[in-house]
């Protein structure tokens, strides 16, 4: 099977936009679910065609289905920019449970709202932490949301 995604982004990173978006489409069509979260990601971006939320949906539910956790996350963001906060925690719980710390980060963040949620917030971000799968810009975002409920003394 001819490697869509290595070819999508080559051409994405040469800002060849419009083929990379053809080359990622027809790995997605091909089941490819790293090309699937690119193409919901070009969607969400506009980048190489316009800006469609719902179109990076479809791709996403698509990828996540078939168990990619980025699309799991990706959605939960999709569903918390459309406005919709059910679906957005839907999505980050289900990345959270399939061991994405991205996940726990994101759901911190949705109880941040709430003065009465400091120890689900902190539950979050703990299991964030013990995730063992962010990256230093993330550590950095957990230690700024501690520090958040530390200074708001939420």
């Amino acid at each position: 099977m001819k490697d869509f995604f290595t070819e999508g982004d080559q051409l994405f990173e040469q800002q060849n936009l419009t083929e990379a978006f053809s080359a990622f489409l027809k790995g997605a069509l091909n089941g490819d679910t790293s090309c699937m979260t690119r193409v919901a990601s070009m969607y969400s971006c506009g980048e190489g065609v316009s800006c469609d939320y719902d179109e990076a949906i479809k791709w996403e539910l698509k990828a996540a289905e078939l168990g990619d956790l980025c699309a799991m996350l990706n959605l939960g963001i999709s569903y918390r920019i459309k406005g919709d906060i059910l679906n957005a925690k839907k999505w980050f719980i289900s990345s959270f449970e399939a061991g994405d710390g991205s996940g726990a980060i994101e759901l911190a963040k949705l109880y941040l709202v709430s003065d009465k949620e400091k120890d689900t917030v902190k539950y979050y971000l703990d299991q964030a932490l013990k995730s063992n799968t962010l990256c230093e810009s993330e550590i950095e975002e957990v230690n700024q949301l501690f520090g958040k409920i530390i200074k708001d003394g939420t």
